[in-house]
């Protein structure tokens, strides 16, 4: 069969089928095809050298807020109406682009009865949802509208449905999936021996009635865990400038050439001491309300309170720490060369090149998480440029290892052996995995 070229009308029919599915009924699939045609060769243009980078929300202005919540908190969004509309164009969408953010707001879009689009305003305070996806809060408000889309690039469109991703544009090829590859597989079985060292230190220092005060602690710090590893990603991703980690079991470090040698254990150290903190701080809190709130007691232990204080507020700093620990750990990928991590997520050095020259003699794709035979695809090693074929010759001599590559263009693929062979995952899922089970709240 032929290969055939995607284009934004395949995008415009993917938002209108998953519209329809949930019921919210879709525009014309004339407005949709007509503005994802616009995104995308707005995308193609720059202004004053910079590239064209926007979010929208498909918002109508009669009726922007159908369903407010009883409760309305100070930080939830607010819609900004223009004086006058605009037309829907690609000249003005170059010129309001950068009064937008694609972390924190929207461009609010529409159509006429004659099916024309329009800009006629603004949502603010869209950064709530945006640390919400990747994992910089543990909540986050859903954003307004029948659905959202992103310039992410150039060429590269991204559509969303309430906190989903429905499909994306690249170039000319529409990915409608993404391959959750820390929920299970061969990468999952990679990262294990790491996981299971993380957990074993918290249960170390954890009182055992503690830790067990929870059915669902074990998922919850394997979660933060995988969720620590994906935000590096993410922030990989938005530098734009490509850059490569590799999490080696091998404590020799055989096949590196570390240039910049750097004995880093913050982010392993900042993992456990959050799991510590928080079944503290949530063991303390459960006791308060159980004992206490519940009861209607008219008193509180002054040592229990104080406990549960102590716990949240150094807490709340461990998160700070780890917020920056990442920071730290992320840039160090703009420099020429690799970031190692051993399997503790301990650095080791920074600007790494990869000795091993042997070409490995099966390399794959795999169509799905588990790398099943089937699901695979081989491909040339030639196929690859030069950051990604030593990162394959590594895992070809190191079993267990796992290697990330973030593409300039913001691909992102990971790579271990399975058996004699070294498989790769392309369009990786980093935002909100499915192991994640938790809701974000509606404000």
């Amino acid at each position: 069969m032929p290969y055939k070229n995607r284009t934004p009308s395949d995008l415009a029919q993917a938002v209108c089928a998953e519209l329809s599915k949930k019921g919210n009924g879709c525009p014309a699939l004339s407005i949709l095809v007509g503005l994802f045609e616009t995104l995308y060769y707005a995308s193609l243009r720059t202004e004053e050298s910079s590239r064209i980078l926007f979010h929208m929300v498909y918002l109508d202005p009669t009726n922007p807020d159908p369903e407010p919540p009883s409760r309305i908190t100070k930080d939830r969004w607010r819609v900004v109406q223009l004086a006058e509309t605009l037309e829907f164009s690609i000249p003005n969408l170059i010129k309001i682009a950068n009064a937008s953010d694609p972390r924190t707001s929207s461009i609010a879009i529409y159509h006429d009865e004659h099916r024309h689009l329009f800009i006629w305003g603004f949502v603010d305070q869209g950064s709530s949802y945006a640390d919400y996806v990747n994992y910089e809060s543990e909540e986050g408000a859903p954003r307004p509208g029948l659905f959202h889309a992103s310039i992410a690039g150039t060429g590269h469109l991204m559509a969303f449905i309430e906190m989903k991703k429905i499909a994306e544009l690249k170039i000319n090829l529409l990915v409608r999936s993404v391959m959750d590859v820390f929920g299970a597989g061969p990468i999952r079985e990679a990262l294990q021996p790491g996981i299971l060292s993380y957990l074993e230190a918290i249960k170390v220092v954890v009182p055992k009635v503690r830790y067990e005060a929870r059915s669902d602690w074990q998922t919850t710090l394997i979660s933060t865990w995988l969720q620590s590893l994906s935000r590096l990603l993410l922030r990989m991703q938005r530098y734009g400038h490509g850059g490569a980690i590799l999490i080696t079991p091998d404590t020799s470090l055989r096949g590196l050439n570390i240039k910049y040698e750097l004995p880093y254990d913050r982010l392993r150290s900042a993992l456990e001491d959050q799991a510590s903190l928080r079944i503290d701080a949530t063991y303390f809190s459960d006791d308060i309300w159980k004992d206490f709130v519940d009861t209607d007691s008219d008193t509180l232990p002054v040592g229990l309170y104080l406990d549960q204080a102590i716990a949240q507020e150094n807490l709340t700093a461990n998160r700070r720490e780890l917020e920056g620990t990442i920071w730290f750990l992320s840039l160090l990928t703009r420099v020429d060369g690799l970031l190692v991590l051993n399997k503790q997520l301990e650095a080791q050095g920074f600007g790494v090149e990869i000795t091993f020259s042997e070409e490995p003699p099966e390399i794959y794709v795999a169509g799905n998480r588990s790398g099943t035979n089937k699901a695979l695809k081989r491909v040339n090693y030639n196929h690859f440029g030069t950051r990604h074929r030593s990162m394959i010759r590594y895992c070809a001599q190191i079993p267990g290892s796992v290697g990330f590559v973030v593409s300039q263009d913001g691909e992102v693929r990971a790579m271990t052996r399975v058996r004699d062979a070294v498989i790769l995952w392309e369009n990786i899922k980093l935002q909100l995995p499915d192991f994640v089970v938790r809701k974000g709240r509606k404000v």
